[in-house]
């Protein structure tokens, strides 16, 4: 997946004549949500591989590429209540998967947005940990990060009595 947008790709996008829209879509994954959770960056549904992004605005930015992990903010807007409801259910990290693509690579003439034919997203990542989450009557947000393992205590797990019965027989 892309992380890096190219400059022939930039010079494109920034164009006066481009036919390019930038969309984001969204997908959030957890253990306890029975589906996972796709949104779209603009008011009308999209499909994508054969899944359907809801649309509903929401705003994130590009990764930070400083000497620390990469990290970016989220902020989706609290429209439809089934979001901010799945995200208070969620006990710990979920997974979110962002993807950046043109809308000069869909038929805009339909709804819900199909595809015409499948393109390599403009800018990816994949397996960043949601954290610092706040939900309120307005909006959703938090932080996106890859989890820093090096900053995690060693052994992350111990065999205690409640966790290993049968070692302490």
């Amino acid at each position: 997946m892309p992380r890096n947008i190219t400059p022939e790709v930039r010079a494109d996008l920034q164009s006066q004549a481009s036919p390019h829209a930038i969309l984001g879509f969204l997908t959030i994954t957890h253990r306890n949500l029975p589906d996972p959770i796709r949104v779209v960056s603009d008011p009308l549904d999209f499909v994508v591989d054969g899944q359907t992004y809801i649309g509903c605005p929401f705003e994130f930015q590009l990764l930070t590429d400083e000497d620390q992990a990469p990290t970016t903010t989220l902020r989706v807007q609290n429209v439809d209540r089934r979001i901010g409801e799945a995200i208070r259910t969620v006990t710990d990290r979920a997974q979110v998967t962002l993807e950046a693509r043109s809308t000069a690579d869909f038929d805009l003439s339909v709804v819900p947005r199909v595809e015409i034919a499948s393109v390599a997203p403009i800018y990816a990542f994949r397996h960043f940990d949601l954290m610092d989450v706040t939900v309120n009557a307005i909006e959703v947000s938090g932080t996106l990060a890859l989890r820093d393992y090096s900053a995690e205590p060693w052994p992350g797990k111990r065999a205690t009595m409640s966790r290993a019965p049968a070692l302490f027989r």
